[in-house]
């Protein structure tokens, strides 16, 4: 899956591109701030804009000279393509139920591409995963391998699993690891312990 733009994945092309844009939009846009905003052509913009209100599922009023334009939210299609939109909101639900039930977690992130909302088909589902004690378990490795078929099975992207005890984790998080960098600046918290387990860790 496109991780970055899901909507690509289905209606592919300049026309996802316009609808994923339009679907974030919380305010209207002049047709050319959708088109800057969606990376399509000025005129193809205006086309598919066209095409779309022909449909109904693009609302245009007018602003003096300029047309500003949005997604028509009481349209039946407006809620799937919202919905399409928000696809990483819901992988980082379904990450959050499944890690709930693990008995011995301290701590998740989702880091990498797939928390910046960048990665693409080819992207892995980068994990940092904390155990409270060992990862050497039976228990563990069965868990964290329904976790990656999981993931794959939702997404179609291979998950790449990063995994730690608490003590390693600290001695991690003290030798300044770009990783660790990386989860401060980008992860998603993905247990309800994860940030103070970051914080008692430095």
């Amino acid at each position: 899956m496109d991780l970055g733009r899901p909507l690509a994945d289905l209606i592919p092309g300049p026309r996802g591109q316009l609808l994923a844009t339009l679907a974030q939009l919380e305010t209207p846009v002049t047709v050319r701030a959708l088109a800057r905003y969606a990376a399509v052509a000025p005129q193809t913009a205006l086309n598919l804009v066209n095409d779309l209100a022909d449909a109904g599922i693009v609302s245009a009023e007018r602003a003096g000279s300029a047309q500003l334009i949005s997604l028509n939210r009481a349209h039946l299609l407006a809620e799937p393509l919202i919905s399409l939109a928000r696809t990483r909101a819901r992988l980082i639900q379904r990450l959050t139920g499944e890690l709930a039930a693990w008995p011995h977690l301290a701590g998740a992130w989702l880091f990498g591409s797939a928390a910046r909302g960048t990665g693409d088909r080819g992207s892995d589902v980068d994990l940092l995963l904390v155990a409270d004690a060992s990862t050497q378990t039976a228990q563990w490795a069965g868990a964290t391998a329904q976790l990656a078929d999981h993931v794959l099975s939702w997404t179609g992207n291979q998950a790449q699993l990063v995994e730690h005890t608490r003590s390693s984790f600290a001695q991690l998080v003290g030798s300044d690891n770009p990783m660790v960098a990386a989860v401060r600046a980008e992860g998603i918290a993905l247990t309800p312990h994860s940030r103070s387990l970051l914080r008692r860790a430095a």
